[in-house]
């Protein structure tokens, strides 16, 4: 009986032993699942964390995104606000052809024209005052041919012949002509295009030097006509052939500058952008 007795106060002190251990193993479950709940907590943070910050990424690159396509769009307006003006220049153009075409009938013959071998391809034309009669020295037009230009042809089909020859490819003959219409008609509405052409008539012959003269020519005496933008892009172009980087950069971005919605603005910047790529710049 005593031992019963024994062995039941052992159970009994091992079970108020026991308690204390089963409370602190409990106590340090709760604090475990305390932590673990805060861990992740702080991880389902962190997600939305990554998460904000991906969502704002994104919207700065559909902005960005935005913003590239609105210049994308503005560039494409200009694009067509530029070919727009190049089809309406390259229309007059055919036009003022066309209307060459049909003054040829009415052109004299070929002995009353005069001579393209007197010409002298390389003296620019300075126009004369409108009370003068007589060609100038070094214009290649002597007295006798101007006068009988005069004679034969008025103003428009003077300029339509000029502009015939340089379309056929008569160059040497369409500066001489183009010459004759500057000193017979100096205050011409047509005198800024005829020195215009002549002076590409010496480009396509590559005269650059002269070109340069004749191209300057327009810009000097006829600040106002819608050939002055072309004429610097043509000035920095001939610079261009003569291996003249200094002053052919000069011209083009002249064009730029003072011209910059322009056909000729656009042909500037493509020469320039070469220029830079070939090492001159």
């Amino acid at each position: 009986m005593k031992i019963l007795f024994d062995r039941f106060f052992l159970i009994c002190i091992l079970v108020l032993l026991a308690n204390p251990i089963f409370a602190a193993q409990s106590d340090v479950q709760t604090s475990i699942e305390k932590r673990l709940d805060r861990i992740e907590q702080l991880l389902n943070n962190q997600n939305l964390l990554q998460f904000y910050t991906t969502q704002q990424a994104l919207k700065q690159e559909v902005s960005d995104l935005r913003g590239d396509f609105d210049v994308l769009n503005h560039d494409l307006e200009n694009v067509k606000k530029q070919q727009k003006e190049l089809y309406i220049d390259l229309d007059q153009r055919i036009q003022d052809l066309q209307k060459s075409v049909a003054s040829l009938k009415a052109m004299p013959a070929a002995s009353d024209f005069p001579s393209a071998t007197s010409a002298s391809a390389t003296t620019p034309v300075t126009a004369p005052s409108a009370n003068m009669s007589s060609a100038q020295p070094g214009t290649g037009a002597s007295d006798a041919e101007t006068q009988n230009v005069q004679n034969n042809l008025s103003e428009q089909e003077s300029y339509q012949a000029a502009l015939s020859a340089l379309k056929a490819g008569a160059y040497n003959d369409a500066i001489k002509a183009f010459q004759v219409f500057l000193i017979s008609y100096p205050a011409s509405s047509y005198a800024a295009n005829a020195q215009y052409w002549m002076a590409e008539a010496y480009y396509v012959l590559k005269d650059f030097e002269s070109a340069v003269a004749q191209f300057n020519k327009v810009i000097t005496a006829y600040p106002s006509s819608n050939k002055v933008a072309d004429a610097y892009l043509k000035v920095g172009f001939s610079y261009y052939e003569l291996s003249n980087w200094a002053l052919a950069e000069q011209a083009l971005e002249k064009v730029l500058a003072d011209y910059p919605t322009s056909t000729a603005a656009r042909l500037a910047d493509r020469r320039l952008q070469k220029m830079k790529l070939e090492g001159h710049l």
